[in-house]
């Protein structure tokens, strides 16, 4: 899979590491999000990890661990997708 498997919809924060949008999967138009990860301005070690990162997450399987469903590279950047997990109040 890749982004142009999804929709992106809104911006929901950013940080220091990259931006998360909310998303939508094209096919089942389940919601989820979505961390875009800048390599600009990344060491090698830093690409290194965030590719082992990805692998760890890619691999865990928890009723209290948002599940990682998708993660795609392009040559400016990562993207992982995640459930989209909302903070009710």
């Amino acid at each position: 899979m890749g982004v142009e498997d999804y929709h992106v919809v809104e911006l929901v924060g950013e940080g220091s590491f990259g931006k998360v949008y909310k998303g939508r999967r094209k096919y089942s138009r389940q919601t989820v999000a979505m961390k875009f990860i800048l390599k600009h301005g990344k060491s090698d070690k830093d690409i290194h990890n965030l590719r082992q990162g990805i692998e760890i997450l890619r691999k865990l399987k928890h009723e209290n661990i948002i599940e990682m469903i998708d993660a795609f590279e392009t040559p400016q950047e990562f993207c992982v997708v995640t459930e989209n997990a909302q903070v009710l109040s």
